[in-house]
């Protein structure tokens, strides 16, 4: 009886009293998560510094699931920032990362589907390959991720493109070329090396 009277006591002279915290996903479901962002990650700090090349026939195999898992993504990330974010925040800065959540979880998604599997396995698995591409456009300007480059037809943006080819071979791609790319890859995307006119 006075341990209870005690314990009452001091629960109502504490500021903060107990609170029941309350675990949304258990543990291996999180850590499964964490792993799946990452791997969704992956595929844009690589092509930071090395360029990679999808095949065009992956995505188009992978363009249905892709698109599945892009929107699971999208919905998973939505939902884990409205449970993050305090209902008492308002303001524009809620406003945008209520809005970017779905997009942020799609591409993330929709990369570690699509993106980072042929991109892991060029690394683990690759030998030298030759992989055929059709040419968009190859008079595109410079940028800093990617000088010289020529867009390739079919790809998702950001790995539709060989970087740091020579501009006097740019100008015999019209679009519509066909284009060997070369290098340490699999039949599912490459690490270019080098091109040829097929």
């Amino acid at each position: 009886m006075g341990n209870a009277i005690k314990s009452a006591v001091c629960c109502l002279m504490s500021n903060n009293p107990k609170e029941e915290t309350v675990q949304l996903l258990p543990q291996p479901a999180r850590a499964l998560l964490g792993i799946w962002f990452l791997l969704g990650c992956v595929p844009v700090f690589v092509t930071m510094f090395y360029n990679f090349v999808p095949s065009t026939e992956w995505i188009s195999i992978t363009r249905i699931p892709g698109l599945g898992v892009g929107l699971a993504s999208a919905a998973l990330v939505s939902w884990g920032i409205l449970k993050a974010l305090p209902t008492a925040s308002s303001g524009m800065k809620k406003i945008i990362i209520v809005f970017s959540a779905p997009f942020i979880g799609y591409f993330l998604g929709k990369n570690a589907a699509v993106i980072a599997v042929p991109m892991i396995l060029a690394l683990i698995a690759g030998h030298q390959v030759e992989l055929p591409f059709i040419v968009e456009r190859a008079d595109g300007n410079h940028t800093k991720r990617c000088r010289s480059p020529v867009e390739l037809q079919g790809l998702p943006f950001f790995f539709d493109r060989v970087c740091r080819v020579p501009d006097d071979f740019r100008q015999r791609l019209n679009p519509g070329r066909r284009m060997v790319v070369i290098g340490r890859g699999t039949s599912l995307g490459v690490y270019p090396d080098s091109v040829r006119v097929d």
